[in-house]
């Protein structure tokens, strides 16, 4: 595990970088991201259950530290679904489940993403990019589908907090002057447990779908 926290250090050096530099450009996108979610299980008790669609919305801002180089974050509120199959008979908020039973969560975060971006030169109208980076998520929101319920809470269960990477790429077409419209894929991934519970361990993952206006 301790490992995975090393990827936090370059873009710390990043940032001490680009202190010294003279900011050249900064520009902002406003996107909207569906999103193929799911959460994975890594218990003897559960099992993935299936997937589901959420939903990813808010705003990047990308500071270039050289012509097509940028450090980039942002805020959004991230919906994120999946299901878990019990496979071992137990207990959830008071509510039995046997074996075979599926819990369909459903997630809400503010995610301060952190990363970097690379823009190709443009052609014609338009320019390429990839990005990747660290996703931090702060939990504003838990609730799952049992079977005998729905809309259970779940803020006891989740915990406050989530950490994750991104990696994808996309297009950028200008329709004049700074402005673009941007589309792009991406994979994410949590790396740590959100479940409370000590003998419950899953992780979140998505494929996201970016659609937006860079201004």
């Amino acid at each position: 595990m301790k490992k995975k926290y090393l990827i936090i250090v370059p873009f710390l050096l990043l940032v001490l970088i680009s202190q010294g530099q003279p900011y050249q450009k900064y520009n902002f996108t406003v996107f909207a991201e569906p999103q193929l979610t799911w959460l994975q299980p890594d218990s003897k008790n559960i099992k993935a259950g299936g997937s589901k669609l959420g939903f990813n919305g808010g705003l990047n801002f990308d500071n270039f530290f050289a012509e097509n180089y940028a450090l980039s974050t942002g805020v959004s509120i991230n919906s994120m679904h999946g299901k878990v199959e019990t496979e071992t008979a137990d207990s959830l908020q008071g509510y039995t489940l046997d074996v075979g039973d599926v819990t369909e969560y459903h997630l809400q975060y503010i995610n301060i993403p952190i990363g970097l971006k690379f823009k190709t030169i443009e052609v014609g109208y338009t320019r390429f990019y990839a990005h990747l980076g660290l996703d931090t998520y702060i939990n504003i929101k838990a609730e799952a589908d049992l079977p005998q319920e729905n809309e259970v809470d779940m803020a006891d269960q989740i915990t406050w907090y989530n950490l994750g990477y991104y990696i994808g790429g996309g297009i950028e077409y200008s329709i004049g002057g700074t402005t673009a419209l941007v589309a792009g894929i991406a994979y994410n991934k949590g790396f740590i447990d959100i479940a409370s519970s000590s003998d419950t361990d899953f992780t979140t993952g998505s494929f996201n779908l970016r659609l937006g206006i860079l201004f």
